[in-house]
Order: structure tokens, then C-alpha cells, then sequence
């Protein structure tokens, strides 16, 4: 079997389905924001705040290199790994790469008790105006990267399985 690539905005439920669709299918499941962390040696938030945003995607996009060549794994990416136009191109050739998309509302929902984990959460003011004029921006470039679009909205992460299962 050939990769599973999970993409899509945070709280989208990537790093849950990964780990359980890799369980199900014998697979071997890579976070690439745990890979940031254990490589640097620390979280995503304190990477953010001591080194900036760049140099996170930077690591992000030397992992996906390393990691989307592998074969049967499931791989969680971050949110953002779709704003390098080399990841764009490093995903867009790959199969299997599953865009979870889900509307503001169910973002919200998902995201309500780890708002202090997310690096670009942590200060908003308005989190809905946030995340609709994020989601605005990177849907065009999920679109491009992505082979199977999954909408989240209104369902249990079963359902969502459910349905990434009839596709791979």
C-alpha cells in the first residue's frame, strides 16, 4: 500500500484520524509536528515564539521530503504545510493525500480546549474572524495539494474513517 498524507487546517482532526486509520491498516503513522518537536527538542509554541514561523515551515517541509517517500505510513501534517509552493508540488504527485475540510464552525468546535497549544491561536482576540480568513486563504492551496477532499463537517471522527476508507 502506498502513503496516507493527511491534510488541512488545524483542529481538523488530522493527527486522531492518522493514528487510528494507521492502527487499522498496519501502518506506520508520523506526525510531522511531534517529528518538529523531537527533533528540536521543543514544542511547536516555544519554536514559534523563540525562532519564528519560517524556521518552523522550514523543518516542516525537510520532514515531508524525508518522510513522504517512505512507503505504508500516515502521515499528519501541520495546517500550514500547504503555504511552501514545494510542498504544494511534493503533495500534489503523491496519491492519497486527504484533505480534511471543515467549515469554521466545526474548526471551532474541535479547537475549544487547545486553543493555548496552537501557535496562531494563542493571541487572537477573534478566533472565528481568525480561522474564516485563514481557512479563506488556504482552501485554493488544500484544493491543489490534495487528491481526496473529506468534508468533516457534522460528522464523528468514525464517520470521517469511514469514508477515507472507501477512497484508499
Amino acid at each position: 500500500m502506498s502513503n496516507i498524507i493527511l491534510i488541512g487546517f488545524m483542529g481538523s482532526g488530522k493527527t486522531t484520524i492518522g493514528e487510528k486509520i494507521s492502527l487499522m491498516k498496519n501502518m506506520r503513522f508520523i506526525d510531522l509536528d511531534l517529528e518538529v518537536e523531537k527533533l528540536e527538542k521543543k514544542t511547536i509554541n516555544d519554536i514559534f515564539t523563540e525562532k519564528g514561523e519560517p524556521y518552523f515551515r522550514n523543518i516542516e517541509s525537510k520532514l515531508l521530503e524525508k518522510y513522504c517517500c517512505l512507503d505504508d505510513v500516515v502521515i499528519s501534517t501541520g495546517g500550514g504545510i500547504i503555504e511552501s509552493k514545494n510542498n504544494i508540488e511534493i503533495l500534489k504527485n503523491k496519491k492519497n493525500v486527504i484533505w480534511l475540510d471543515g467549515n469554521v464552525d466545526t474548526i471551532l468546535k474541535h479547537l475549544r480546549n487547545e486553543i493555548h497549544k496552537r501557535p496562531k491561536l494563542k493571541n487572537e482576540k477573534n478566533l472565528e474572524e481568525y480561522i474564516k480568513k485563514l481557512l479563506d486563504y488556504r482552501k485554493d492551496k488544500y484544493n491543489k495539494s490534495s487528491n481526496i477532499k473529506i468534508d468533516i463537517n457534522g460528522k464523528n471522527i468514525e464517520q470521517v474513517i469511514s469514508e477515507i476508507l472507501v477512497y484508499i
